[in-house]
């Protein structure tokens, strides 16, 4: 998954260039090496440390739509290309996504659909929902028809939340009902006393516009017709000398036909009622200016004569969608009742299967109990789990992460669920037997996991996939700098050894952990 990180220049190391591997990879190394400066830059690449070095860059190899990563939200291009996470630390911190200025919180918010940083209570894992979703996972292994009554349920739930939010709404309308009828009842009647007609405002301001200037238009017309008596002796004499225009006088005819009946028309004019036309034009006038045109008065006219429909016919669409909420809730019910049986005819095996991993891990026994509360689109039951008779929020954090750890490799088991787990020294205060629990369960969440952890104990690196010491080294300058190392077999026995018996590294130390690696090696 991370299949490369550098750092340059933290406060423990100068310069870091680890390839990694899938699998279980293990960090150890004296007090004070570096180990948790290395992690730290880790976990700024998850955008939840500050970025401890001038540069942090992870190379991640990862499908991202996997993880049901939208690559348009993160201004990705393909799901197959290499994703780089970057960070650059001078005058002040910089982020960048495949080479593109970004942020700490963007690298947070993507990291976070694959990766998991396990150091303190409050994580999703064991969130009620989550327990409740890797228990239906469970039963949907032994009915595969689980999954789909749980899809129906949560599709049923959905769309009755939808009526139910409807039918308030028609409640709410009707308490207001006889003041919104009223209203739409007045706009109906005022914009159809009027019986507005498109394109009549504008007609009756040219018409007025004619009006005020139709005693002079006349006066130039009864001059113009004047002139037309001559024009036959203008024809005749054309016609004598052999220079007949008939272009010219069917012109005439028809410039003396236009002024002719423009005159008539404005003629007509006297008999219109110009009081009642004024009146015409302020009302639609109004219209315009509250609606914004006849166009628009009339579309809110339709709208209105709508609204009162459906008010009248409120009573019938309540009626309509109660019924269809009785089926709903009917439906649900059912579906429930139905869920529940096939929780309560597994609950006990679904306990066995946590409680080996408790044994595993050295924890209390499980109790895991499901509790009646409303409908939820899960069902009517939510699920408990506490060790004995601790909740899961009275645990201490060591027995909080380790039953973390239980419930990621109970879905990792069941639904096959990867990513990357960061956990930065998780065996730090445990019993020998704790910590060998907690290695055995990550070796078992790594065959879908990329694991890091920091460990002071061997059991972890006696199961790990990679392990790798860090140290301090003399350089040049005599400064004191933290290395990272890839160890071989024979490093890896004699870093075993060191954890086991200290800097005096004894033979039987190192009897030990050669004996414990070939065992975990033929495992």
């Amino acid at each position: 998954m991370i299949g490369r990180l550098i750092v340059k220049n933290s406060v423990a190391f100068e310069d870091v260039d680890l390839e990694f591997q899938n699998g279980f990879n293990v960090f150890s190394g004296a007090s004070g090496s570096g180990k948790s400066v290395l992690m730290e830059s880790l976990l700024a690449i998850f955008g939840l440390k500050e970025s401890n070095a001038e540069l942090i860059e992870a190379n991640l190899d990862i499908s991202l739509g996997d993880f049901g990563v939208n690559l348009e939200e993160f201004g990705l291009l393909d799901e197959s290309d290499p994703l780089v996470l970057s960070i650059v630390k001078k005058d002040k911190t910089r982020y960048f996504l495949n080479r593109y200025v970004s942020s700490r919180k963007r690298l947070g918010e993507l990291v976070a659909q694959f990766g998991k940083h396990i150091a303190s209570k409050g994580a999703n894992e064991l969130k009620t929902e989550n327990i409740l979703r890797v228990f239906d996972d469970f039963i949907a292994q032994k009915i595969p028809t689980h999954k789909e009554l749980l899809s129906k349920l949560s599709e049923s739930f959905v769309l009755l939340l939808d009526v139910r939010a409807t039918l308030a709404m028609l409640i709410e309308e009707e308490e207001n009902i006889q003041s919104l009828k009223e209203f739409a009842e007045f706009e109906i009647q005022k914009i159809s006393s009027l019986n507005p007609q498109e394109g009549e405002y504008e007609k009756l301001l040219e018409l007025k516009k004619s009006l005020s200037k139709k005693e002079k238009i006349q006066e130039s017309i009864q001059a113009a017709l004047g002139v037309f008596e001559d024009l036959p002796k203008i024809f005749g004499a054309l016609a004598l000398i052999g220079k007949e225009n008939k272009v010219l006088e069917d012109s005439t005819l028809e410039a003396r036909g236009i002024l002719e009946e423009e005159n008539e028309r404005l003629n007509e004019l006297d008999e219109l009622n110009i009081e009642e036309m004024l009146n015409r034009i302020t009302e639609l006038s109004e219209l315009n200016r509250r609606y914004g045109s006849i166009q628009d008065a009339l579309l809110h006219l339709q709208t209105q004569k709508q609204k009162l429909q459906d008010y009248q016919n409120l009573s019938f669409n309540k009626e309509k969608l109660n019924g269809k909420i009785k089926n709903l809730e009917l439906a649900c019910q059912e579906l429930a009742v139905q869920i529940s049986q096939n929780r309560k005819a597994y609950l006990q095996a679904f306990q066995k299967e946590i409680a080996t991993l408790c044994v595993q891990l050295l924890l209390k026994a499980p109790n895991i109990t499901l509790e009646g509360t409303e409908m939820k689109k899960s069902g009517t039951e939510q699920i408990e789990l506490k060790l004995e008779s601790a909740g899961v929020e009275a645990l201490s954090s060591g027995e909080y992460n380790r039953l973390r750890l239980a419930m990621m490799c109970l879905d990792a088991k069941i639904n096959h669920s990867k990513g990357i787990l960061v956990l930065d020294e998780i065996d730090a205060n445990l019993s020998g037997e704790e910590s060998e629990g907690v290695a055995k369960v990550l070796k078992s969440l790594s065959k879908t996991y990329q694991i890091f952890a920091i460990s002071h104990q061997p059991h972890m690196p006696a199961l790990a996939d990679w392990h790798y010491l860090v140290a301090k080294k003399e350089q040049k300058n005599g400064e004191q700098k933290s290395h990272v190392q890839l160890l071989d077999k024979e490093g890896r026995i004699l870093e075993m050894a060191r954890m086991i018996s200290g800097a005096d590294i004894t033979k039987e130390a190192l009897e030990f952990a050669k004996k414990k690696l070939e065992q975990n090696c033929k495992d």
